[in-house]
């Protein structure tokens, strides 16, 4: 078993896909499947069944972790540490526990973080320091994380910022809303709203290529903007 997980999803999704043209290689066969969509009874047939030729099955699971603790979330885990028959690759959007973990203790475990330069560069955003420091913190951050993966971070602190504003619930730890909260007082609700538009026009332009400038330099732009 192949278990990939953390909040850089960018980089395990590259993993993800290096794993399936490597069993591809190999001539298996390919199924995936998203955990919320699967029931009990589905996955006991993928695991216990292979074609006429017998041909070897690599199957992906998606997000299993994602799923509310439950007997349905309990019983698939169960099923899955019994599999033997054919490889099996979990992939999850989040960082997992030590406890999360523990069930798949043979499972080799590919973890993808988000370095701690991206949350500085985002935790400063808004804050009266200095710019070069947040370029610098953002520059860095490109080069480890990726700048995709740090604009789609920064779209998330944004939509988070937007939910304490309003007083929507947050999840995570206490420590974590603090910070967020405290960042907030630094904007508007429309000042927000206003980011998050733009944020979205970037990326729009990025995905159709009709923006004359690089993801790196619209980060930039708006860092030395907040």
């Amino acid at each position: 078993m192949i278990l990939i997980h953390g909040e850089n999803t960018i980089a395990s999704r590259e993993k993800l896909v290096e794993c399936i043209t490597t069993s591809k290689q190999k001539g298996n066969e390919i199924v995936r499947v998203e955990a919320k969509t699967l029931t009990e009874a589905q996955l006991e047939e993928l695991l216990g069944t292979s074609d006429l030729f017998g041909t070897a099955k690599t199957i992906i699971i998606e997000a299993l972790h994602s799923l509310p603790t439950s007997k349905k979330k309990k019983n698939l885990i169960t099923s899955l540490q019994k599999s033997q028959l054919h490889e099996l690759i979990l992939w999850e959007k989040r960082t997992l526990t030590k406890t999360m973990l523990k069930p798949f203790a043979a499972a080799q475990v590919f973890e993808y973080k988000a370095s701690k330069t991206l949350f500085a560069w985002l935790d400063l955003l808004g804050k009266n320091q200095d710019t070069t420091k947040k370029i610098t913190f953002l520059h860095e951050a490109c080069s480890t994380d990726g700048d995709y993966f740090c604009f789609l971070m920064l779209i998330r602190q944004f939509r988070l910022l937007i939910q304490v504003k309003t007083g929507a619930t947050v999840g995570g730890a206490p420590f974590m809303i603090a910070k967020l909260t405290s960042q907030a007082s630094h904007f508007t609700h429309e000042e927000l709203l206003e980011i998050y538009k733009k944020l979205l026009q970037i990326d729009i332009a990025q995905k159709t290529s009709k923006n004359l400038l690089t993801l790196q330099q619209e980060l930039d732009l708006l860092t030395t903007k907040l």
